[in-house]
């Protein structure tokens, strides 16, 4: 069945401007949601990847300071020219006093004789040449970084080195070192500035893990912890060969997100892990945000909407009322709009000035039939109107003229009449009688001639169809 429910114009816009504002507004918001994650997302791992570049330069900047230590302890032995145990050990002893932080400070020359600082004893038995440390040094020939070792003066700890050969010309005389203990490094991991949630970890040159916060994978003087062994997601972000960060579950069970660094000066990686939970705790605060104004902006504009469409489209419940009226037949309401300089103000101006036009031919109109029902034939004509009503004033003054003349021609007659029958009564000639009957028969006949364009209906109020097949000629005969 069809719907014959009432629809309102303001409804309808109203509906359909909404509808089509909110598609709108959503499209925009989800690509505009979409944007933003993504840009969001990037804008951390951009923000992960400085993180874990700055922690990757503090550890450089560390291992720089240990490389100046042993490249000043090689100049000023190179400046001394003097390999004397005593000269030596005044040297590396003034070192190590200036660095209570390193560990060991030491020289071993060319005859394999090592000289250590603080007074340590070196390992009996232990030639410092056969060392990796020494060996590194002499290969490389300048200033290098030794991964985490068991020592041999404190086979219970675990060093990482910095040594730096000594040439005296290119002649080399011995390798001096530095040492920083295990714990030494964690703590200093510990104390780099890493957002709350997330953690860094060092590995050495062959992926062994340093420093890590699980305890587990710190290496002892027993053993060492091989990184992808115990960790084999961070394959992907150890050797990648692009700058994606790599999202994946850590030891602790939380999702985190990866990044890793690793160092020209030491070939030591730092990977420092994010909170996944960080990032799109970020993401979803950005999506909140742009929905929450998103909702807002849409309704401020349903609200605007509403307002205008109501006020725009007002004059139409003015119109209505008088529209009702008028197919009453009601045309004395006045149309009284507000002014408007839109096309509705201008169409219910046309219609104010149609309805009182309209107004105005009716009220002549009905003035002039009135006059006519009154007798008064000498009532002025209808004036001229615009378009087809001019055809019912023209109607109406015909009839006006036809009546005016039927009427002079019946007036006529009847002044005739009244002549031809005081002519009668004076009169006994029977020629001059038919005569006059003849006249008087030629009028009627003129008169029926005239009114014979008239419809006339039968006092019953049906319409004899005989009387109007009928010529005039033939009432007269009857």
């Amino acid at each position: 069945m069809k719907n014959t429910r009432h629809k309102t114009v303001k409804g309808k816009i109203t509906r359909h401007v909404v509808v089509a504002l909110v598609l709108t507004v959503a499209v925009l918001t989800i690509i505009n949601v979409v944007f933003l994650s993504r840009q969001i997302i990037k804008q951390q791992e951009a923000k992960l990847e400085l993180a874990t570049q700055m922690s990757s330069n503090t550890v450089d900047s560390w291992i720089n300071d240990m490389g100046t230590v042993t490249e000043d302890i090689a100049s000023s032995l190179v400046a001394l020219g003097d390999l004397n145990t005593s000269t030596v050990k005044a040297v590396v002893d003034r070192v190590a006093l200036n660095h209570p932080e390193l560990y060991f400070v030491y020289f071993a020359d060319y005859r394999g004789v090592m000289t250590m600082a603080r007074g340590v004893e070196y390992a009996s038995g232990v030639d410092p040449r056969n060392r990796d440390w020494y060996k590194k040094a002499v290969e490389a020939g300048h200033t290098v970084v030794i991964d985490p070792y068991a020592s041999a003066t404190r086979p219970d700890i675990m060093l990482a080195s910095v040594v730096t050969p000594v040439y005296w010309g290119s002649t080399l005389v011995g390798v001096v070192g530095v040492d920083a203990d295990i714990e030494t490094i964690q703590q200093f991991m510990r104390d780099v500035d890493f957002e709350s949630g997330s953690y860094g970890f060092l590995l050495d040159s062959q992926d062994n893990v340093i420093v890590h916060p699980n305890e587990d994978f710190n290496p002892s003087a027993d053993s060492v912890t091989y990184a992808l062994e115990v960790m084999p997601e961070l394959e992907s972000v150890i050797h990648k060969d692009n700058d994606d960060v790599v999202t994946t579950v850590d030891y602790s069970g939380e999702e985190m997100v990866y990044s890793a660094v690793t160092s020209e000066i030491s070939n030591w990686t730092v990977v420092v892990a994010y909170p996944s939970k960080n990032v799109w705790g970020t993401v979803r605060r950005g999506v909140a945000m742009s929905m929450f104004i998103a909702l807002v902006f849409i309704i401020i504009a349903i609200i605007d909407i509403a307002y205008t469409v109501r006020k725009i489209l007002k004059p139409i419940d003015n119109i209505n009322p008088v529209m009702d009226k008028i197919i009453a037949g009601d045309f004395t309401s006045k149309m009284d709009f507000e002014t408007s300089d839109d096309e509705i103000g201008e169409l219910q101006n046309k219609l104010a000035q149609s309805i009182g036009g309209l107004t105005d031919i009716i009220e002549e109109q009905k003035y002039v039939l009135g006059e006519m029902e009154k007798g008064n034939l000498a009532v002025a004509d209808v004036k001229e109107a615009p378009g087809e009503l001019n055809d019912i004033a023209l109607a109406v003054n015909s009839i006006k003229e036809k009546l005016n003349d039927m009427i002079s021609d019946i007036q006529f007659s009847a002044l005739n009449l009244q002549s031809f029958a005081m002519g009668i009564n004076e009169t006994s000639d029977l020629d001059e009688m038919r005569m006059v009957f003849e006249e008087l028969s030629a009028e009627a006949n003129e008169l029926m001639e005239k009114t014979s364009v008239f419809i006339t209906l039968p006092p019953s109020g049906g319409v004899d169809t005989e009387a109007l097949s009928a010529s005039p000629e033939d009432e007269i005969e009857s």
